[in-house]
């Protein structure tokens, strides 16, 4: 019989965690012919959702129960997931019930069809605010012109079903800075998707917020790419366009100026032109140092070989 690893990372989640059980336990027992495991992360909790974990562990004969040294964020606890589970193939999902339980059988009837991979994909983000949906959109676009040969499939989370073997690939990657929905398009294999529509959370508040999602997408685009590195190029040649017209301009003012057209003062036009140079060149200066740094930083991340998470203790019966 197959085995089924459902890997769920909770952070502060004493409010969602009964709800999540509750939801799972009635998806898992309408599906017949596997064996399911559910790998649950405490990542760092400073509520009850430890001791919640574990009065369930007490209950459950396939609950494991992964215990972080300290809070390390949420893609680090679904790396922690991953190295601890033991099924065929594994689905990471939230503890809120945004990801819905009920596409599990979707995604294993695919998997049965060769599916190495499936990914959940929302069908909408009418519930989303503008601002959400604007830099979500914005997220998704950067990653696929910079991902080229890697395909980043849009709307799709950390929210999916992985075989064992692309298990085992994602946890070789060598690299500290982890993220899940990167890796899995980097190492490949035969990918199909299911859609479905997010519910509300069901409890608590989100955990991701506007800070946490910024610093997910410098991960992602870092660790997807190195192309951004060509962007000073880019950038110089941009402004040097710019200078060239702005000093077109001026010169157009001034001939304008000669011919009695215009009254700009010879002082004023140069001036304007002095400062549209200067601004412009320390915007792009402060761009170009702040893009080494990210990388620079990166770079600094990779060469201490830090432990990418740490396990305080791992109940398994």
């Amino acid at each position: 019989m197959k085995k089924v690893s459902i890997i769920v990372p909770m952070y502060n989640e004493q409010e969602a965690a009964p709800y999540f059980f509750e939801a799972l336990d009635k998806v898992i027992a309408g599906i017949q012919g596997y064996e399911f495991e559910i790998v649950a992360v405490n990542d760092g909790s400073k509520d009850e959702t430890l001791n919640i974990l574990k009065a369930e562990f007490e209950k459950r004969k396939n609950l494991v129960v992964v215990n972080l040294s300290r809070n390390w964020g949420h893609e680090c606890a679904v790396r922690a997931g991953f190295i601890n589970c033991t099924g065929d193939c594994a689905i990471p999902m939230d503890a809120d019930l945004q990801d819905p339980p009920e596409v599990i059988p979707n995604m294993l009837e695919m998997w049965e069809q060769g599916y190495k991979v499936v990914n959940a994909k929302r069908s909408s983000r009418k519930a989303d605010s503008s601002f959400k949906k604007n830099t979500a959109g914005m997220y998704y676009k950067i990653l696929d012109k910079f991902g080229k040969k890697v395909k980043i499939p849009q709307n799709v989370a950390n929210f999916r079903l992985i075989d064992r073997r692309v298990i085992d690939e994602v946890n070789a990657l060598p690299e500290s800075t982890r993220v899940f929905r990167v890796e899995v398009p980097f190492v490949g294999f035969k990918t199909g998707t299911v859609e479905f529509v997010r519910p509300e959370r069901v409890k608590g508040e989100t955990k991701y917020p506007l800070k946490s999602m910024v610093n997910l997408a410098l991960d992602s685009i870092v660790s997807l790419s190195v192309e951004p590195l060509k962007f000073p190029i880019k950038l110089g040649v941009g402004f040097g366009c710019l200078a060239g017209l702005s000093l077109m301009t001026e010169l157009v003012f001034f001939i304008l100026n000669l011919c009695k057209v215009t009254h700009l003062s010879t002082v004023t036009l140069w001036g304007w032109l002095i400062v549209t140079l200067i601004v412009g060149f320390f915007a792009a200066t402060m761009l170009i140092f702040g893009l080494f740094g990210i990388y620079l930083g990166e770079t600094v991340t990779e060469a201490r070989g830090r432990p990418t998470v740490i396990v305080d203790e791992v109940l398994r019966k």
